[in-house]
């Protein structure tokens, strides 16, 4: 039995903090939080803030790649797509084994504090390569590319998908609404008539959502995924998220793949919250951001288990340090540097040098790396996979989103 203990901890939940809490971890599984004195044969006394483990909400992982591609804006999707594929840098990353893509995917969500992402893929492309990936990547959910008639080939019918989700209580994944024609207009109410929009949607972009639409997913049910960075790169537009979130629609936000979004999900939640000040000149509140990464994509994704720190939930955990001022300020103004530790299912994943005793401790093989400068140590073979990747593109490849000495 895997057993070891977090003391000392500031924890932040949604709307609470506590100070010197302890956190007992039990084979994966978060067994008691208590300020009284715990005792486990491993323990480790932290001095930062330990928060549930951040949810990605939207990526691709198979597109993993930097820099971004493009020449917007553009109508929609499809010529985006178009142009990526006839780019050079398109070019050098199909030299890349896909197996390598996902783990460089799963690399840049992990430095940043994100436990569970969700990979909008087909299941046949991606699960030979969730066992390999250092973070979880949700695996249970059906999906459609999008809802009109240029959609890629992904899943069943949109109305034998949703019932799938229906009958097995999983999320039905799809983009939505992501841009200006008029058949993209009407995503919502096509969505709605082929028997797709509910309680178990979860709709990706959204950037041509009218109010109607709004009350609509709000009358359903339906969870909303926000990728601002994407969205502004792409078509120079993106949903209008002040008006979703008046409307108290569940909201998430997702980086969506580095070659049209944001860095990692740390760079996600600043770019959206200035983006937020730009576009209605005024703040979005730190808290709705961090319930936009924790419980939001918990409750629109059915992961029951996960979002909050409490007694039976699945230890994913994020350890982020304390810059001064609010709990949650620390959390959604993180840089890669701010974060100390990495928790997945009850084991660490990533985190200071200073942690390595408690990987040693529990028996976890890591390898120590320099990422931004600073000392980590981090599960697999961080630096195998970059040289790899370098020897497929034939020189060394960098990349922003993984400042890795190697």
């Amino acid at each position: 039995m895997k057993r070891w203990l977090l003391s000392g901890a500031a924890i932040l939940n949604p709307n609470e903090v506590a100070e010197k809490v302890n956190i007992l971890i039990e084979d994966g599984v978060i067994s008691l939080v208590s300020k009284k004195d715990l005792h486990s044969n491993i323990s480790y006394t932290t001095r930062g803030i330990v928060s549930a483990g951040l949810i990605n909400s939207h990526d691709h992982l198979l597109g993993t790649y930097y820099p971004k591609v493009g020449n917007g804006p553009y109508e929609n999707w499809l010529p985006w797509d178009n142009d990526l594929k006839s780019s050079p840098i398109y070019q050098e990353r199909q030299q890349i084994e896909n197996r390598d893509l996902y783990l460089l995917g799963a690399y840049r969500n992990l430095v940043s504090g994100v436990t569970t992402v969700s990979d909008h893929m087909p299941h046949f492309v991606a699960e030979p390569f969730y066992d390999l990936l250092p973070v979880k990547a949700i695996r249970e959910y059906s999906l459609a590319h999008s809802v009109n008639s240029f959609a890629l080939s992904w899943g069943d019918d949109i109305e034998r998908e949703y019932k799938k989700a229906v009958e097995e209580d999983i999320p039905f994944i799809t983009h939505i609404a992501e841009g200006f024609d008029s058949e993209t207009q009407r995503d919502v109410e096509t969505l709605d008539r082929k028997g797709g929009l509910g309680e178990h949607s979860v709709l990706i972009h959204g950037i041509a959502f009218t109010e109607r639409d709004m009350d609509l997913i709000k009358k359903k049910g339906a969870t909303v995924v926000w990728c601002g960075d994407s969205n502004m790169f792409m078509f120079n537009k993106t949903t209008n998220i002040k008006m979703l979130l008046d409307k108290k629609i569940n909201v998430c936000i997702g980086t969506d793949s580095p070659m049209s979004g944001g860095l990692n999900l740390l760079e996600e939640m600043k770019f959206d919250k200035k983006l937020y000040k730009k576009l209605y000149g005024e703040e979005l509140p730190d808290e709705t951001i961090y319930r936009m990464v924790t419980v939001n994509p918990a409750k629109g994704f059915r992961l029951y288990d996960a979002g909050t720190i409490k007694e039976g939930n699945v230890a994913d955990l994020v350890v982020v340090r304390d810059r001064g001022g609010s709990y949650v300020n620390s959390v959604v103004s993180a840089g890669l540097k701010d974060i100390m530790l990495v928790v997945i299912n009850g084991m660490p994943a990533y985190g200071d040098v200073e942690f390595a005793e408690v990987f040693d401790a529990l028996g976890i093989k890591y390898q120590e790396i320099v990422l931004d400068g600073v000392e980590k140590v981090v599960i697999g073979d961080l630096k195998g996979l970059l040289r790899r990747i370098s020897k497929a593109v034939g020189f060394k490849k960098e990349f922003p989103f993984l400042p890795v000495e190697f």
